[in-house]
């Protein structure tokens, strides 16, 4: 290879120097949530801000038992959540800086490896493709040198650099190589002073914690417009101005029956646990959701090198297209790669076949300049004073030469990788493949396909997910191998076919495809975009510099740990162990979140929409608040919230549900229906039959809850009490409900004046065991049925 500037760099004593002047690159980029915003979000949210003030009035006006109560469930959300996310950051975080990289740079005349913090300015750094800068600088030496800078500009045109240009941190080489020295780092550099002004952070929702954030955002408004409400009704039935202590109790059960503030603990918390559970099997998650968000993939696009195959180059043949002798071709080739600035891994393994890997070992001759390989191109050149040679695609470098292009094209139809080898008979002038090119050989590469690759992919297949293929190599080579790792390649397409296309050609082929084939860097993204365009959930697997477009573009990016590091830099998940096995796994793990969050969003649902039913009607009919917030909060803690813990942390299972709309909001709307009209109607009943005591009728209503909550549980598990064949295959869920419904019930009859309780009389516990097996049947007739929520779902079609 060439020989490279073989710079001093600093010397220890310098470093030393500028270590003590604070010229160093020890400066933390935003990847996450700060602890302070985590703290923030989680204890200074509108909906505790609100509570607390009505918690505040109430604990002034002597009732320490309400802001007990009332305020434990707010308390303990907040700081469960505050902490659990805490715990998850630290992990993550532990995990992500074991996985960091370190950097090469030249000291004290040796070239080394030290982290990316301990860089100080003036430090020596080589360039080579794939490389990200982390640092500003200036470039001492090119060989081809070409930048993306696309994440500073917007413009992701290749930019050469030559001696005593200006490198920017942030952008990364796509090709040739290079020396540069720092001259601005830490905060003074391009990229961290971006991130300075822009707070880089970005929250990414998957589409389960975009329904949650829209039910909590809904929840809050109902929130803003009924509290006011209440206080008015105080007011009208006090003609008071200033509201009792009974209006402030009957705004916090409102409240925090309203607002689900225990659901979103419970999703963090199945998130988390999704997360860290994944990264035991030598998976980095970069993005705490990146896992339940996997579960939504669609479409699965990747590249057939590293993905289908080992990405373990070999030499197998060269066929000499000009007469030659093997070994006189043998010798152009070491000639040509003998002079590249840097070895991808198929120009490696051509050195390794042509025995001059070394890096120590000077070429024959010196090149003049050289066109580095990229996907782009599809070739590279290198120029020598009377001659160039050409290694790249056969289409592009022998494209007019139609024996050879066959013969290419009958070795990619048995899986080779194959490399037209050419010369020209002058020196590359402009950069341009143009003139005479004469054909020298056609070199034969091998890669063996994955041994688990067949079984991964039926898992996805399994799952309705599409696999799709966007590779730069030849489409033969491309189908071959595809074929032989098990995909369907009926419909395959070139780049250069899906460029000619109309946009409405274009779509329908990137829909129906499984196969692309010289594929360019831009074409990628636009397929990516154009499935997302198609409501596809897009995660996409790659791992080099060609692949960085598609990946930021993707729902979803994942990223072979030995794959280029501005690869690795956009990833949401980075595969240790280099396998898309593990994938397979992920997408169970966020499948298992999901349901998770699904079972949580029933039962929390549910209960807000027939509490906030139950108490219009209750004001429809003029009647006193019909709970406290003692004994809400503390039917709530033992019906609602452990269930949806033990379910968060996968103790319970819930039955499968698939589509968000029929088996998660059907289910909410009718169990919160009909449990406000059961819980109108016994309130009533009670009440008007009871002599008007409120306490004992609020009791009643505990008491129901109770038991509506068992009811929504076991049917959340798929256990119907109409149906006795699904009771039999799950006593441990049906006895374990009953369990912690009666401790539920229990608890008030041992500290009744505690939880302010009037054991109701056999009337009125009559009346609650009738009213709920009503009410059960009911919810499970309707489910069962759908004729109402049909007749509801079409009047909202347009």
């Amino acid at each position: 290879m060439a020989a490279h500037l073989t710079a001093q760099g600093l010397t220890s004593a310098e470093v030393a120097e500028r270590v003590q002047r604070g010229e160093t690159n020890r400066f933390k980029a935003r990847g996450g949530r700060t602890y302070v915003q985590i703290i923030r979000e989680n204890v200074f949210n509108l909906f505790n801000i609100i509570l607390t003030v009505l918690l505040f009035v109430v604990l002034l006006q002597g009732d320490y038992a309400t802001v007990v109560f009332a305020g434990f469930s707010v308390f303990w959300n907040s700081v469960l959540g505050m902490f659990q996310e805490i715990n998850a950051k630290r992990k993550l975080d532990q995990l992500a800086a074991l996985a960091a990289h370190d950097v090469q740079v030249w000291r004290d005349g040796k070239l080394t490896h030290i982290p990316i913090a301990e860089i100080v300015k003036d430090d020596v750094l080589p360039i080579a493709p794939g490389d990200r800068m982390v640092v500003d600088g200036r470039v001492l030496s090119s060989d081809a040198l070409e930048m993306d800078e696309s994440q500073l500009t917007g413009e992701s045109d290749a930019v050469l650099k030559e001696a005593d240009d200006q490198i920017h941190s942030g952008s990364f080489c796509i090709a040739g190589t290079g020396v540069m020295v720092a001259t601005r780092v830490g905060k003074d550099s391009a990229i961290n002073k971006l991130s300075t002004v822009a707070k880089t952070y970005r929250r990414v929702l998957t589409p389960t914690q975009q329904k949650l954030a829209a039910i909590v955002q809904m929840s809050v408004i109902v929130m803003a417009i009924c509290t006011p409400m209440i206080f008015i009704s105080g007011y009208l039935n006090t003609n008071m101005l200033v509201p009792e202590l009974e209006t402030f109790r009957n705004a916090v059960v409102f409240v925090t029956s309203l607002v689900p503030q225990g659901l979103v603990l419970t999703a963090i918390l199945a998130l988390t646990i999704g997360a860290i559970s994944i990264s035991r099997h030598q998976t980095l998650v970069q993005r705490v959701n990146a896992v339940e968000s996997m579960a939504n993939v669609t479409t699965l696009c990747f590249d057939k090198t590293g993905t289908l195959t080992r990405n373990q180059l070999r030499v197998i043949d060269i066929e000499s297209l000009n007469g030659e002798d093997v070994e006189d071709t043998r010798s152009r080739l070491s000639l040509y790669v003998n002079n590249l600035g840097h070895l991808n891994r198929t120009a490696a393994a051509v050195a390794l076949f042509t025995n001059d890997i070394e890096d120590t070992l000077p070429p024959a001759i010196v090149k003049t300049r050289e066109v580095p390989f990229n996907s782009a191109r599809k070739w590279g050149a290198i120029v020598f004073e009377n001659e160039t040679l050409v290694l790249g695609a056969p289409e592009r470098v022998l494209a007019t030469h139609e024996k050879v292009a066959a013969r290419a094209r009958d070795l990619a139809r048995h899986g080779y990788r194959v490399l037209a080898f050419a010369r020209v008979p002058q020196a590359m002038q402009d950069g341009r493949l143009d003139g005479t090119r004469e054909p020298l050989a056609l070199v034969v590469l091998n890669d063996q396909v994955r041994e688990d690759i067949q079984t991964t992919l039926d898992a996805f297949r399994e799952q309705d997910v599409q696999l799709k293929v966007i590779s730069g190599d030849n489409l033969e080579t491309v189908k071959a191998i595809s074929g032989e790792a098990g995909m369907a390649v009926d419909q395959a397409y070139t780049g250069d076919a899906l460029e000619k296309m109309s946009e409405e050609e274009f779509e329908g082929a990137v829909v129906h495809g499984t196969i692309f084939a010289r594929i360019e860097p831009e074409t990628k993204r636009r397929i990516i975009a154009t499935l997302q365009a198609r409501g596809e959930y897009v995660a996409m697997v790659g791992d080099g510099v060609n692949d960085v477009p598609a990946l930021k573009e993707a729902n979803l990016a994942v990223v072979m740990n030995d794959g280029a590091q501005i690869a690795k830099d956009v990833a949401d998940i980075v595969l240790l162990n280099n396998a898309m096995s593990t994938l397979p796994r992920a997408f169970h793990e966020g499948r298992a979140i999901t349901q998770s969050i699904f079972a949580t969003v029933k039962i929390f649902l549910v209960k807000n929409i027939y509490s906030t039913l139950f108490f219009i009607f209750a004001g429809f009919m003029s009647t006193p608040f019909p709970i406290s917030p003692i004994q809400i909060s503390w039917v709530t803690f033992g019906i609602i919230n452990i269930p949806a813990g033990l379910i968060a942390i996968r103790v319970l299972k819930p039955e499968y549900m698939k589509r968000f709309r029929a088996d998660v909001l059907d289910y909410v709307l009718v169990g919160g229906a009909v449990g406000a009209a059961a819980m109108s109607l016994l309130y009533a009943v009670s009440y008007l039959t009871n002599g008007g005591d409120v306490w004992r009728s609020r009791s009643t209503i505990m008491i129901f809850i109770a038991f509506y909550g068992l009811l929504v549980l076991w049917n959340v598990h798929g256990l119907f009490i109409t149906r006795f064949s699904t009771v039999m295959p799950r006593p441990r869920l049906f006895l374990g409900g009953i369990a912690i419904a009666t401790l539920t019930i229990a608890a008030p009859y041992f500290v009744p004046d505690l939880l302010e309780f009037v054991p109701p009389s056999r009337l009125e516990w009559g009346l609650t065991i009738v009213i709920f097996l009503v009410a059960a049947v009911l919810v499970e007739v309707i489910i069962h049925r759908r004729d109402p929520l049909k007749g509801l779902w079409l009047l909202s079609r347009p």
